[in-house]
C-alpha cells in the first residue's frame, strides 16, 4: 500500500500537496468559531453533487422543465436529493453570511488580508447569483414571476437598463430562451467563477495565515502551536455532519416546494421572493414608482456592496477587538437590525393559506376528482378556460349550486358539464370549498397517480387547439381518456368535421381510420344509426321508415325530390286522388303541416312549372287588377276586394309580400301603424294613394270629413297665395288635377311655364296684337292682377 502511495506521489505529487495542506500551522485561539468557512465550502460541494444528479434528468424547456422536476421527485431518493439542493442553497447563503460577519467581528479584513475580504464579498454576490438563476429552473409560478420582477428591476437602471434586461431575458419576455440562458449560467458560468474564487480565497488564507483573535495590526504572534489536521479538521467535520443531518431532516420532512406550472397569462399571481431577498422586497414597497424601484433595488444594494469592498481600506483603526472598534461594530449592528426588521415585516405581509374544515376539504377533493382544475384556476394555478374561483365576485351559495347543477342556464355556450347527478352533500361540499377560496388560497397539488398531463395540455390555448391534436392522432387521447370523456364537454355539439356533406365521406373514414370515430362514438352508436339508414338488401322495403326516423341523414346524400321521383316513377301518395289537382290549393291553404308534407317530394319550383302562365278563376275576370268594384259603399279594385274577402293568405299561396310591393309601390297590405305616416307618404306621391283610394270613399272620410283649419271663409280669395307657399299640401286631398279642372291650366304652373305660356295662347286660337290681352282676360286674371303681368308685358301691351 505504501509503495502505491509512493508511486502516486512520484507521478503526480498529490500526496505531498495534501500533506502540505493538512499540516498547516494555526495560531492559538483557532477553534469552533472558524468552522463557518469550511461549512460554506462543504455546502458548495453538496450543491454541486446534488445539482449534477438532477442535471441527468432535467430538461431546460418550458414544455418539460416542470414535468422533469416532478419526475425527479418520483425517483428513488429523488425527493431527498432535490430537498437537499433546495435547503442547501438557503444554508449556503446563511453560512457565507455568518462567515462574513465572523470575519468582520474578528477584524480579519484588516491589513494584510484586505484582498481575502474582497474575494469573500464577491463569493457572497456569486452565491446570490446562484440563487437568482436557479430560481427559474423549476418553471413554476413562483419562479417565473419572481424572474419577471427581477429582470424588470434590472431594466429600471437608466441608460443601460433596457439592454441589460434584454440580455438577461434573451428577448422581450421571459420565455424558453430565458430558461436556457439561466440554466447555462447556473451550471457553467457561475460554477467556474465560484471555483476560481474559492481556490484563490483559500490560497490567500494559506499564504497570509488565519488571523489570531483580537491581535492588533502589525502585532500578530508568531507562535502557531496548532495544526489544521487533526485539530481543526475534526471540528470542521463535526460541524459539517451536523449541518448535513439538519438538511436531511428538512429534505425528508418538508421536501422542496413546487407550485403550479408557470402561466405567463396569469397576471393576477402575486410573486414572493425567497427569504434572503425579502428585506429588499420590503424596501421596494416603501419606494414606489420607477425611480423608487431603481433607488431601492439598484442604488441601495450597490452602495452597500461598494462600502463592503472598500471598508478594509476605509477602516484605519489598528485594533481588532470588537470593544475597541465601536463605530465599525455599531455600523454592523445597525445594518443587521434594519435588514432583520424589513425581512420580518415582509414575512408578516406574506399571505398565509387558509385552512379548510372537514366539509371544505371534501369539496377540495371532489374539485380534483372531477378534474375541475382543467378549466378553473385558483389564484393562477390550474386551467384558464373558466373563471378563477378565488376571484369570484358573487359567492351566493344558491347561485353557485344552481351553476353546478345547470351551467347552460347561465351561459348557453358553456362547455361545463352538469353535476346534477351528484349527491346533495357533494354539491354542498363543492359550494363550501368555492366559498372558502380567497387571495391566500392556492391550487391543490395534483396527486401523482396515473398518466401525467402531456406537454400539449400546458399550452395557453390548448382548449381551442385540442381538436387538431385529436385529428392528428386520436389514439394518443385514448391513452388517458375514454370516448365518453369528450361528451362531458361537447354534449350535443357537432364537431367541425360533421358539417354539410359529411355523411358522404364518413364511411370511407370510418373504414380506414375507425379510431377517429371512436373518439366520440362507440360501436353501438353506429349500429343504432345504420339500422335505419344502412343500405342492406332489405333496405328498399324499410326505407320509408328510415326516412321518417332520420330524414336529415337521407338528404345529406340524396337530392330531394328528384332522387325520389326517379325511383317512384310518378307514384303518388294516397292524398293524390283524381280530383286532387282541383282542391290542392285549398288543402295547402288550410293546413301548414300538409304544405310541409308537400315539400317532401316537391320544391317551390314544382308549383311554378305548373302554374306559370295560368291564373285561378278569380284572375280570369276582365281587367281584374285595374277595374273597380263597389263593396258596401267602398270602391275597391277587383283583386283588392278578393284579398279582403278571401284573406291575403290565399294570395300568399303564389305571391309573397314583395309581389304586391312591386306593383303598388308601397307595402301591401299596409303594415301596422301606417295610418300615422300615410299623410307623409301621400305628400311624396299623391297619385300612388289614388290608385286605390278616393277622397269621397268612406275609409278616407272617417278621418278627413271635417274641413282643415286653413279653409276659412275668404279661402277662395287667398288660396292662390297659399298654393304658391305650399301647393303640395293641397294634393293630399284634392289631387294634382283638381286645380287644372278649375283653372283650365296646369296648377301649380310647371317649371318651364314662363317660356311656354306664350305658346298656350296660340293653342287656344288667340291671334293678333291683342293675343296677350285676350289670354290675360280669359285665364291669367283669375289669379293674377294686371300689374303682375305688366312687369314683363308692358311694352307689348302698349303696342
Amino acid at each position: 500500500m505504501r509503495s502505491i502511495v509512493r508511486w502516486i506521489d512520484e507521478e503526480t505529487g498529490l500526496i505531498t500537496i495534501l500533506h502540505h495542506f493538512m499540516e498547516e500551522p494555526l495560531p492559538k485561539g483557532t477553534g469552533w468559531a472558524h468552522v463557518f468557512g469550511s461549512i460554506a465550502f462543504f455546502l458548495f460541494l453538496l450543491q454541486g453533487l446534488t445539482g449534477a444528479f438532477m442535471m441527468i434528468y432535467y430538461v431546460p424547456t418550458p414544455d418539460h422543465a416542470h414535468e422533469s422536476i416532478e419526475y425527479i421527485q418520483r425517483l428513488p431518493f429523488g425527493r431527498i436529493v432535490r430537498g437537499l439542493h433546495h435547503w442547501g442553497a438557503s444554508a449556503m447563503v446563511v453560512f457565507v453570511g455568518i462567515h462574513l460577519v465572523q470575519v468582520f467581528l474578528w477584524g480579519a479584513y484588516k491589513k494584510p488580508r484586505q484582498i481575502i475580504w474582497v474575494i469573500g464579498v464577491f463569493l457572497l454576490l456569486i452565491t446570490f447569483a446562484f440563487s437568482f438563476t436557479g430560481y427559474l429552473l423549476p418553471w413554476d409560478q413562483k419562479a417565473y414571476w419572481a424572474t419577471v420582477v427581477g429582470t424588470n428591476i434590472a431594466g429600471s437602471i437608466p441608460l443601460i437598463g433596457e439592454p441589460l434586461k434584454h440580455i438577461l431575458r434573451s428577448g422581450e419576455e421571459v420565455g424558453a430562451a430565458t430558461l436556457t440562458r439561466f440554466y447555462a449560467i447556473h451550471i457553467v458560468l457561475l460554477p467556474m467563477l465560484i471555483t476560481v474564487g474559492i481556490i484563490f480565497h483559500i490560497y490567500q488564507v494559506r499564504k497570509k495565515g488565519i488571523t489570531p483573535p483580537w491581535s492588533r495590526v502589525g502585532e500578530e504572534p508568531t507562535e502557531k502551536p496548532l495544526l489544521f489536521y487533526p485539530d481543526q479538521v475534526f471540528k470542521d467535520l463535526v460541524a459539517a455532519l451536523i449541518v448535513l443531518l439538519v438538511l436531511l431532516f428538512l429534505a425528508v420532512k418538508f421536501g422542496a416546494p413546487l407550485e403550479e406550472r408557470a402561466n405567463p397569462a396569469d397576471v393576477t399571481y402575486i410573486p414572493r421572493p425567497e427569504w434572503y431577498f425579502l428585506p429588499l422586497f420590503e424596501v421596494l414597497k416603501h419606494l414606489p414608482g420607477k425611480y423608487g424601484e431603481f433607488f431601492g433595488a439598484i442604488v441601495i444594494p450597490a452602495i452597500g456592496t461598494v462600502l463592503l469592498l472598500l471598508f478594509p481600506y476605509i477602516d484605519r483603526n489598528p485594533e481588532r477587538h470588537p470593544a475597541k472598534r465601536p463605530f465599525a461594530v455599531g455600523l454592523m449592528l445597525f445594518v443587521f437590525t434594519v435588514t432583520t426588521v424589513f425581512g420580518v415585516q415582509a414575512l408578516r405581509s406574506t399571505p398565509r393559506p387558509k385552512g379548510l374544515d372537514e366539509i371544505e376539504a371534501r369539496g377540495e377533493k371532489l374539485f380534483m376528482d372531477l378534474r375541475c382544475s382543467a378549466c378553473h384556476g385558483v389564484n393562477g394555478g390550474g386551467g384558464t378556460a373558466g373563471p378563477d374561483l378565488a376571484t369570484l365576485d358573487d359567492r351566493n351559495p344558491q347561485r353557485l349550486e344552481a351553476i353546478l347543477r345547470r351551467p347552460q342556464t347561465f351561459n348557453a355556450r358553456s362547455i361545463m358539464p352538469s353535476y346534477d347527478h351528484l349527491k346533495d352533500e357533494d354539491i354542498i361540499a363543492l359550494v363550501s370549498y368555492m366559498r372558502a377560496l380567497g387571495p391566500g388560497s392556492r391550487m391543490p397539488r395534483i396527486p401523482i397517480v396515473g398518466p401525467k398531463k402531456p406537454a400539449s395540455h400546458f399550452d395557453e390555448h390548448w382548449m381551442l387547439e385540442h381538436k387538431f391534436e385529436v385529428r392528428k392522432d386520436p389514439t394518443t387521447c385514448g391513452t388517458c381518456h375514454k370516448p365518453d370523456f369528450c361528451q362531458t364537454c361537447h354534449q350535443n355539439r357537432r364537431p367541425d368535421s360533421h358539417l354539410n356533406g359529411w355523411i358522404k365521406a364518413h364511411f370511407g373514414t370510418a373504414t380506414e381510420r375507425p379510431e377517429f370515430c371512436a373518439v366520440c362514438h362507440t360501436k353501438s352508436y353506429c349500429q343504432d344509426c345504420h339500422k335505419d339508414t344502412f343500405h342492406t338488401p332489405k333496405w328498399l322495403e324499410e326505407h320509408a321508415k328510415g326516412f321518417k326516423a332520420r330524414p336529415a341523414i337521407c338528404k345529406e346524400c340524396h337530392t330531394q325530390p328528384y332522387f325520389c321521383v326517379e325511383c317512384h316513377k310518378g307514384a303518388e301518395p294516397k292524398s293524390h286522388t283524381p280530383d286532387w289537382i282541383h282542391r290542392h290549393a285549398y288543402e295547402i291553404r288550410v293546413s301548414k303541416d300538409l304544405e310541409q308534407t308537400c315539400t317532401t317530394c316537391h320544391e317551390r319550383s314544382f308549383c311554378t312549372s305548373c302554374h306559370e302562365g295560368k291564373r285561378p278563376k278569380s284572375h280570369e275576370q276582365p281587367n281584374f287588377v285595374g277595374r273597380r268594384i263597389r263593396d258596401g259603399g267602398r270602391v275597391k279594385s277587383g283583386h283588392a276586394l278578393e284579398a279582403v274577402q278571401k284573406g291575403s293568405q290565399g294570395c300568399a299561396t303564389c305571391h309573397d309580400r314583395r309581389f304586391c310591393t312591386n306593383c303598388h309601390g308601397t307595402p301591401m297590405p299596409h303594415p301596422q301603424g301606417f295610418v300615422n305616416i300615410h299623410v307623409t307618404e301621400a305628400r311624396k306621391d299623391m297619385a300612388l294613394c289614388q290608385r286605390c283610394h278616393f277622397w269621397n270613399e268612406p275609409d278616407c272620410r272617417q278621418c278627413h270629413s271635417q274641413r282643415p283649419l286653413s279653409h276659412t271663409q275668404d279661402f277662395r280669395e287667398r288660396h292662390p297665395q297659399l298654393v304658391a307657399d305650399g301647393g303640395m299640401s293641397c294634393q293630399v286631398c284634392h289631387g294634382r288635377n283638381a286645380c287644372t279642372d278649375c283653372h283650365k291650366l296646369p296648377m301649380p304652373h310647371p317649371q318651364d311655364f314662363i317660356q311656354t305660356h306664350g305658346e298656350l295662347a296660340k293653342q287656344r286660337g288667340i291671334k293678333g296684337r291683342d293675343s296677350m290681352k285676350q289670354l290675360q282676360k280669359q285665364l291669367c286674371t283669375t289669379c293674377h292682377a294686371d300689374k303682375y303681368c305688366r312687369k314683363c308685358h308692358l311694352p307689348e301691351m302698349k303696342r
